[in-house]
């Protein structure tokens, strides 16, 4: 399986406030990697995390990345490995609220981490556009995600 880009239409009431604030469909973003597994930046426990692949897939969409060969996701799997353990950034979803501008730190939001690994890989998935300002509906205005025909 190729890695993918995940973006999730969480039901719960801070994904429900996210997917309002950012006026859009979808409330977070994982990458899976090719055994299924998945990184992504999680609240609970408050910190970018590897999990077992996903059993429901009812409120998620899978997406390739136009041009991304097998070499660049090696680097941005590479990449998201090492930010495991890291702390989740609270702010982000803040600043989806105020417009605030994030400080340099080592704290990830979920679309941050997504967008950033893809970036470090030499594909950037928009424009002009820093990875503390995508949130997960942003990130899935990016013209190089593809719906995924396999992803389960």
């Amino acid at each position: 399986m190729k890695p993918k880009v995940l973006l999730f239409k969480g039901n719960s009431m801070v994904s429900k406030m996210i997917r309002w604030q950012t006026n859009g469909n979808y409330s977070h973003a994982a990458i899976q990697l090719p055994d299924g597994r998945i990184i992504e930046a999680w609240h609970k426990p408050a910190k970018v995390r590897l999990r077992e692949p996903l059993q429901d897939w009812s409120n998620v969409e899978a997406f390739d990345v136009d041009g991304m060969t097998e070499k660049q996701w090696d680097t941005a799997i590479a990449w998201a490995e090492k930010q495991i353990g890291k702390k989740y950034d609270f702010g982000g979803v803040f600043r989806f609220v105020t417009r605030w501008r994030k400080q340099q730190d080592e704290k990830w939001f979920c679309s941050e981490l997504v967008y950033q690994a893809v970036l470090e890989a030499g594909i950037p998935l928009l424009a002009r556009v820093s990875s503390s300002q995508v949130s997960p509906t942003v990130l899935s205005f990016s013209p190089l995600l593809r719906p995924s025909e396999a992803h389960k």
